[in-house]
């Protein structure tokens, strides 16, 4: 049986949406252009009023938005799931909630956008997911507006957010993903947040952004490809144009193909190196979607019937180990932190490829200089056998595994803190080398 996140890993492709009641504007405040951030923060770069901004509920007809034909659109480009902005930083709700009024049944449109969009997915044939916003401009207990996004969630606004994910939960038949965003929650909310998707929805995988390392899989920057070998699971989120993620009425779209070729080239790298990609676009205030956007989506469709996927690489090339040479491996890494801004490289792991050139009986040999200062302990994985070990304190060298039956060919050999790949701690021993030794028997 496969686990949630190996079947999640397969998914490979979606369909991001961002859409809300900034939408509506467009990225435009009083005939002027925002040009500072993205479009779907206009209430906080826009220098908008925030009676101003909550009155758009009024205007909030939708009118045009067809879930079916999202869908349709999404599987022709080759995406196998989809993922909506059931409420971004600015509180607004395109679900049914209890908890505020505002949200997407309280407007002219007056329908469960997300019920509506679920329901596509599942008619469709698409796994269905949602993005959530850990701030939440519109609760009276939050923090008020920040230029940064990563603010602390005191009680009440935990107890809301609670409140709003448990609906989102337990309402909507399965949820394939949980995308949760900005904030600066603590270890406890996370754990919180975290416990109650497995819960509600076992089979669900959370991003990297509920923080504090309760994810399922790595959230990498805006727009961002890995540029270190990275031994956990792990998304790119990207936008059509890296200035907005929501509706932007005056975006310079430029041209079609190369737009296409660059999307779909991204996105190759990114699955080549075991990466998920998650593409997104800003739905216009009446719900449907920009002509051109929709040209790209259709357009990557056809790049990839016309050549498709290779299959990917959940890990990126590591070095080669020559048969009994003590050698480094290539450093592969996950990242820790506590919100957007604070992301680090921690290395988790030591990945070599080892070419055999005979059947027999192997050793595996560790060696390091100096000796080491403190135990280290290790998870050994050579192809699909997987066992600890403890490096002692005050030792140089030492024996790994005896009577290793191997063939010859290629290995995969990786040296790794012990624990989930999420949250393995640092190994402290980066420059281990590695010795394979061929036994000889009398």
């Amino acid at each position: 049986m496969q686990t949630t996140i190996q079947s999640w890993r397969k998914l490979g492709f979606g369909l991001f949406i961002h859409v809300g009641l900034y939408s509506i504007l467009g990225g435009v405040h009083q005939d002027r252009k925002v040009i500072r951030g993205y479009s779907e923060q206009i209430l906080s770069h826009g220098y908008l009023p925030q009676w101003d901004y909550e009155r758009l509920v009024d205007r909030f007809t939708f009118e045009r938005f067809d879930p079916d034909h999202i869908v349709a659109v999404a599987k022709r480009a080759g995406m196998r799931y989809l993922v909506i902005t059931a409420k971004h930083h600015d509180g607004f709700c395109l679900f049914d909630t209890k908890s505020t009024a505002y949200n997407s049944i309280n407007t002219p449109y007056g329908k469960d956008a997300v019920r509506e969009l679920s329901e596509a997915c599942r008619r469709g044939g698409l796994e269905f997911g949602v993005y959530f916003s850990w701030i939440d401009w519109n609760f009276p207990h939050a923090l008020p507006i920040s230029p940064h996004n990563c603010d602390a969630i005191p009680p009440a606004h935990q107890r809301l957010n609670i409140a709003q994910l448990t609906e989102l939960l337990s309402g909507y038949g399965p949820i394939r993903e949980l995308w949760m965003d900005m904030g600066a929650p603590t270890a406890e909310q996370s754990a919180e947040v975290y416990a109650l998707v497995k819960s509600l929805q076992p089979g669900c995988a959370v991003n990297g952004r509920i923080w504090n390392d309760y994810q399922d899989f790595l959230t990498m920057g805006d727009n961002q490809i890995p540029t270190l070998p990275l031994n956990c699971p792990w998304q790119t989120p990207a936008s059509i144009y890296k200035e907005t993620w929501g509706y932007r009425s005056w975006q310079e779209r430029g041209d079609l193909e190369d737009k296409v070729t660059e999307l779909t080239e991204t996105l190759r790298s990114v699955r080549a190196a075991g990466g998920t990609y998650l593409l997104n676009i800003g739905l216009k205030g009446d719900g449907s979607i920009v002509p051109f956007e929709e040209e790209v989506l259709l357009g990557i469709g056809k790049r990839l019937r016309e050549k498709p996927l290779e299959a990917e690489d959940p890990r990126l090339p590591s070095a080669d180990l020559p048969l009994g040479t003590p050698t480094f491996g290539s450093v592969h890494y996950r990242y820790g932190g506590t919100d957007y801004y604070t992301y680090k490289p921690i290395p988790t792991t030591l990945a070599w490829k080892v070419a055999l050139e005979e059947h027999g009986t192997y050793s595996l040999v560790w060696e390091h200089e100096p000796p080491l200062e403190e135990a280290v302990k290790v998870q050994i994985r050579l192809d699909e056998l997987l066992w600890h070990a403890t490096l002692q304190a005050g030792q140089r060298s030492g024996i790994l595994a005896e009577e290793l039956h191997l063939q010859s060919g290629t290995h995969q050999l990786e040296v790794s803190t012990v624990g989930e790949p999420m949250k393995r701690t640092e190994l402290t021993c980066p420059d281990l080398m590695m010795t394979i030794k061929k036994e000889h028997k009398e």
